[in-house]
């Protein structure tokens, strides 16, 4: 899978100084929302209208709130329920290979589309999803953090999130399935991390019987685990609701690594790094 196999990833070596307050908000309000779709009923939707076509209250949820490929290649469109599922256009809605319209359920509220990469990054698949993503956020995200500070990290999180969104759109604009997750915006924490941590260690706990123990392995290698993750379905990569018919959004975390990777070619370039990081030996040289 890209790391040892046993290995758990824990923390970077070199992680040290003030608390990471925007890295831990990020994670607090991850869990919070977590929480909350979970609250959320797998039952048929309160909505008539959805509950004809049995669409539950959480992707009811997912669907208002996740990044739809069709909304972002397609300003102003709408979407709606119908019997093949997810329906989206621009000039009314059909049914899939039909000309009968499709109404849009009352019920239905979807946010604004260009406000849908920022709050499906915070919607989440299931609580194994939620655990990997967080725990590489936790990993990467403070060092980043550190490096370049809070504000900037949450700014790179947040444009991640958005490259993750339109890289998995622009491969398939018409696509009318949801993508949920933060494991893009994650990506882009990793991307920033290689650049201006390439020779970065990672203090990770070996569970292989008769070699237990911390060990330090080369970040680049964990972080080949985590795209070798987005291989298994279910398990890492962002994923789409049950009424949809598309799978992983694999591309997604392409987008947000390279959104990562241009942010921390440009801090280290410019020198915007924090005084006293640990970045200098292993970053990209400025000038």
């Amino acid at each position: 899978m890209g790391q040892p196999i046993g290995v758990i990833p824990l923390k970077d070596s070199a992680t040290q100084g003030r608390p990471p307050r925007v890295t831990i908000a990020l994670i607090v309000v991850g869990f919070l929302v977590l929480c909350w779709q979970l609250t959320l009923s797998g039952e048929d939707s309160t909505s008539p209208q959805l509950a004809a076509e049995h669409v539950s209250k959480r992707d009811q949820a997912a669907i208002e709130l996740g990044a739809i490929p069709f909304r972002l290649t397609h300003p102003g469109s709408a979407c709606g329920i119908g019997s093949e599922g997810i329906v989206c256009g621009e000039n009314g809605l059909v049914e899939a290979g039909g000309t009968v319209g499709t109404l849009i359920p009352d019920n239905l509220d979807q946010a604004p589309w260009w406000l849908t990469p920022t709050t499906a990054t915070f919607l989440d698949a299931d609580i194994l999803h939620f655990a990997i993503t967080m725990l590489f956020l936790w990993i990467f995200g403070v060092a980043v953090e550190r490096l370049i500070g809070g504000p900037r990290f949450l700014l790179l999180f947040l444009v991640a999130g958005y490259g993750a969104a339109y890289a998995q759109s622009f491969v398939d604009p018409a696509a009318t399935g949801p993508v949920i997750g933060a494991a893009g915006a994650v990506s882009g924490a990793l991307g920033a991390y290689i650049v201006l941590r390439p020779r970065g260690r990672i203090v990770t706990l070996s569970v292989v019987p008769g070699f237990g123990g911390l060990l330090l392995i080369p970040a680049a290698i964990v972080i080949a685990g985590w795209f070798a993750l987005q291989l298994i379905p279910g398990v890492g990569n962002l994923a789409s609701t049950d009424i949809a018919s598309g799978g992983g959004a694999y591309l997604a975390h392409v987008g947000g690594f390279a959104v990562g990777v241009l942010a921390g070619w440009f801090a280290a370039r410019s020198g915007r790094l924090r005084s006293g990081s640990t970045a200098a030996p292993g970053a990209v040289a400025a000038g």
